[in-house]
């Protein structure tokens, strides 16, 4: 199977953090890597606004288009009005998910509206938070966008009249097939340059501009093997992510930890009683705090 990879950067905004975006787009530029922006039409999230506003954020994306670096229609205002999961169901909020299309087809239209006013076509789209319906669809099928940088399939596939290429990770990795390493430049820290760096070091020619995936026609339909990979991928993020939020399944892993792949396999394994032992002590301390 092939193993590459394309880049996009999240909450592209006039006010986001500036001095990190311009450290990610100088190690981009240093290897020659075009990723796909996504540009919050008219922001409304308070959370997005990090820095100095930049009066000259329309013609500097105009810019960055015309250097090769993709551009795509990141949602409309970036503000959650539901607590629907969507097609994905990764997080419990979104802007479109769970509202009438008109709703959805308005907000999609409007935030179009305002990248084209400036000189941008987007033919792609990225939900905030990752969270579509069928609706959200429907209305970008009907707005004539042509890609949706979603999914958890290991390649790309054309379904509802829409090109889904896959977005699987936030971290720069490799997880075979083809996928988008999905950074927000606002919440890096100084180790997440590094591991950038080095990932393009080791891999760059594993590393696709995402214009070229567009341009590809082979892509298939939703196959039943694709809809089976995309059930197993999501079922390993949520996995994933709920042992990164357990206190005591991550003081388990690293128990057990061994630099042995081997040997840290048969620890985990017979090592069960520990997991069983920390739950318990967890139960305690939480029943001593009630008390």
């Amino acid at each position: 199977m092939i193993s590459v990879c394309l880049f996009r950067l999240d909450d592209i905004t006039p006010d986001m953090d500036w001095n990190k975006f311009y450290r990610v787009k100088a190690i981009f530029d240093k290897y020659k890597v075009k990723p796909l922006v996504g540009v919050v039409p008219d922001n409304g999230d308070a959370g997005l606004c990090r820095g100095e506003y930049h009066t000259d954020f329309w013609e500097y994306i105009v810019s960055l288009e015309q250097s090769g670096w993709q551009i795509a229609q990141h949602g409309y205002r970036h503000v959650y009005e539901t607590r629907n999961s969507g097609m994905l169901g990764l997080k419990k909020a979104s802007e479109f998910a769970g509202l009438p299309y008109e709703v959805q087809y308005e907000k999609i239209r409007a935030g179009r509206e305002i990248l084209k006013q400036n000189g941008l076509y987007a033919p792609v789209f990225m939900a905030p938070g990752h969270t579509y319906d069928k609706n959200t669809l429907k209305a970008l099928r009907h707005l004539e966008f042509t890609c949706v940088t979603d999914g958890y399939a290991n390649i790309p596939y054309r379904t509802r009249g829409l090109l889904f290429v896959p977005c699987r990770s936030s971290r720069p990795v490799l997880s075979g097939g083809v996928d988008t390493i999905c950074i927000h430049c606002n919440d890096l820290h100084e180790n997440d340059y590094r591991e950038l760096e080095n990932f393009l070091e080791r891999h760059i020619q594993q590393v696709l501009p995402f214009s070229e995936i567009l341009e590809q026609l082979w892509y298939p339909g939703r196959t039943i093997k694709i809809r089976l990979q995309e059930r197993q991928n999501l079922l390993r993020h949520r996995v994933r992510k709920f042992t990164a939020e357990s206190p005591i399944l991550q003081a388990y892993l690293q128990e057990t930890w061994d630099a042995d792949p081997s040997r840290k396999r048969k620890k985990r394994l017979f090592g069960l009683w520990r997991l069983i032992r920390l739950r318990r002590a967890g139960k305690r301390k939480t029943n001593q705090k009630k008390r």
